[in-house]
Formats: structure tokens, sequence, C-alpha cells
């Protein structure tokens, strides 16, 4: 039987955004450091429920809130890393919003 419902995404994956913060992480000053690490962690715990969420026709409503609340926090992330980079001209944090861009295919 074939599933009619549709699926967007069936993992997170973090490990490029991780590997990237962890190049930039020590160009930046501590208080950008900490504003991404904060951030990184809040992205990381929804991923994880997302991961640990089977998608099913039964919760399918619970799973695509948190695909959604998910994405949100995805883009959060790109409006501080460019404003980041606004502020850090010398440090290049654009590799930081393609990382992103990769963490919903």
């Amino acid at each position: 039987v074939e599933n009619s419902f549709p699926v967007t995404i069936t993992r997170v994956e973090l490990m490029r955004v991780e590997a990237v913060l962890e190049n930039i992480a020590p160009q930046l000053k501590e208080a950008d450091q900490k504003k991404l690490a904060e951030i990184y962690v809040e992205l990381k715990q929804l991923a994880e429920m997302l991961n640990e969420t089977p998608y099913t026709i039964f919760n399918a409503n619970q799973w695509g809130l948190l695909e959604m609340v998910l994405k949100g926090k995805v883009a959060e992330f790109k409006l501080l890393a460019e404003d980041i980079a606004e502020d850090n001209k010398d440090v290049d944090v654009w590799p930081l919003a393609t990382a992103l861009d990769t963490v919903l295919i």
C-alpha cells in the first residue's frame, strides 16, 4: 500500500552546521559565540525531537508543527548569522548560512 500523505523531511542533519561553527567560533567575539551557541542548542533540541518522532498518519499534525518550528529556528539562526557577518567583516560567516540551508534537505 502506497502512502498518500506527503513527507517533506525525514531526518535533520546538523553535522555540517556544527563543523562550520567550530571553524568560525574562535574568530568571533565572545558575545557572538555565546549567541550562536545558544541558538545552536535550541536547533539541536528541535532536530532531535523531530528525528525521534516517526511520521505517521496519526501524528501528522504534531509532526508538521515540529517541522514548522524547526524551519522557523533555522530562519532565526540564519538571520543571526547575517547580523554577526555585518558586525564582523573580517570573519567569513557565510558558510554557516550555506550549511543551514542543508539542514532541511
